[in-house]
């Protein structure tokens, strides 16, 4: 078998490391072996690229390059002869605005979004800034788990700026369109007409916005847009899984300008929350449901708003399609694989449960700091997001913030120490209990 060349080992851990946005920068790199006077030369496409990756990238390889065991490599960009070419950008956020909008969908509105005391602060928050874009709450930042409701809120105030003052311009879109829209900027040299372009619009609305951990020139891009928006008073909103003093790999001054606003969280509804939510969506329908059918899905669905949902969708298609009487022995025989799949716990519920066991807040284990127990706490999540929730290592490693190395050497210790710990492996059995009781 051919010996990989210290570029192509290179390149297979950032594949790894990067997202798949940042990763396409390096696509159109060009490296070959380490040259004999303990030199990487990379071929750059052009001058930007190589000047991004040389000053956004460069420490990130040569801890690479250690790590392979190459510490003294001295890495040198060269520029393709040819690169120079200009390519005319792909600018879909200028092209598909429809009625001075991008990204909103029309379905989501104030309207059929049922507020509960889970998440009466986020809605009112969202009501105040879309009465008064740029005015009440700015940034205001929501967060809160999967299925919860922020993206319908994010979309809500969109679509109600919009309907109210119709020549405001509003951009709605997802960190991981945001990050591929600069990497295109970047590799085609239009990084200020991309620019030019996001400032154009008024309010500018990002989901998602943990996605922007580890994507460091993405982050540098945001911090000079957000700057833009906050000194010409227009609104920006942000929705995220996390609250931004748990976000890691993101930079301080950015997590500083996250908390400038608002910043209030989504909970998982109560019972009598649930049960007005799938009324709601019954009655949208024009599908009358028996209440006791109700009470069964608000008793087995308790954290996730659009799996409720889902078993709305699913009985009315029952219904329209096959004829099939909605009553309670119909419900409990169709939906039963949605309440065996709504039962089964999330990432955030062990994040909780390990927090109680170990008496560290959730903060701490979520957060960067270094100290003995915390890091064990955080391994012992780690472990069982694994084993429990087949968790892949980059999911992992997303959902902490962390790079994927640290979540296996975590993993890897206590898959270590279980084996000769006999209080490790009672107290993994004793969380595991406390899981299933949630």
């Amino acid at each position: 078998m051919r010996r990989k060349t210290l570029w192509e080992q290179l390149d297979e851990k950032l594949k790894t490391e990067l997202s798949e946005s940042e990763y396409n920068l390096f696509k159109n790199i060009k490296g070959g072996d380490v040259e004999s006077d303990h030199t990487l030369r990379l071929e750059c496409p052009n001058e930007n690229s190589a000047s991004l990756i040389k000053r956004v990238y460069h420490d990130k390889l040569r801890r690479i390059l250690s790590d392979l065991g190459y510490p003294q490599i001295t890495i040198k960009y060269d520029v393709k002869k040819d690169g120079r070419r200009e390519e005319k950008i792909i600018m879909d956020v200028e092209g598909k605005r429809e009625r001075n909008h991008y990204g909103l969908k029309e379905d989501y509105t104030f309207n059929n979004f049922v507020p509960g005391k889970n998440s009466e602060m986020a809605f009112s928050a969202a009501m105040a800034v879309a009465h008064a874009p740029g005015e009440a709450y700015n940034p205001l930042f929501i967060y809160g788990g999967v299925g919860l409701g922020k993206t319908h809120l994010l979309h809500a105030i969109g679509n109600d700026i919009t309907k109210r003052k119709k020549n405001t311009k509003v951009l709605l879109i997802t960190t991981e369109e945001l990050i591929s829209k600069i990497v295109e900027a970047l590799q085609k040299r239009k990084m200020t007409e991309f620019r030019n372009r996001v400032r154009s619009f008024d309010v500018l609305l990002i989901d998602d916005i943990h996605f922007l951990s580890g994507a460091e020139f993405s982050q540098e891009s945001l911090f000079h847009i957000f700057n833009s928006f906050y000194n010409d008073k227009k609104q920006v909103v942000f929705t995220a899984d996390r609250a931004p003093w748990e976000m890691e790999n993101i930079t301080e001054r950015l997590i500083d300008r996250f908390s400038w606003g608002l910043v209030t969280d989504i909970k998982p509804p109560d019972y009598e929350t649930r049960i007005a939510i799938l009324k709601l969506k019954a009655e949208e329908k024009g599908l009358k449901i028996p209440e006791e059918v109700i009470e069964l899905i608000a008793r087995n669905v308790k954290k996730n708003v659009r799996v409720l949902e889902s078993c709305i969708v699913k009985l009315y298609a029952l219904h329209s399609l096959q004829r099939i009487p909605i009553n309670l022995s119909m419900a409990e025989k169709y939906l039963s694989d949605i309440f065996s799949s709504a039962s089964l716990n999330e990432p955030e519920d062990l994040v909780r449960v390990v927090s109680e066991y170990y008496n560290i807040p959730k903060t701490e284990i979520m957060g960067k700091k270094q100290k003995k127990e915390l890091v064990y706490a955080r391994q012992v999540c780690m472990f069982l997001m694994k084993n429990l929730f087949n968790m892949q290592v980059v999911e992992i490693a997303k959902f902490f913030g962390k790079d994927h190395t640290t979540v296996i050497h975590g993993i890897n210790k206590v898959e270590e120490t279980i084996s000769i710990n006999e209080k490790l492996k009672e107290e993994i059995l004793e969380i595991e209990k406390m899981l299933k009781r949630m």
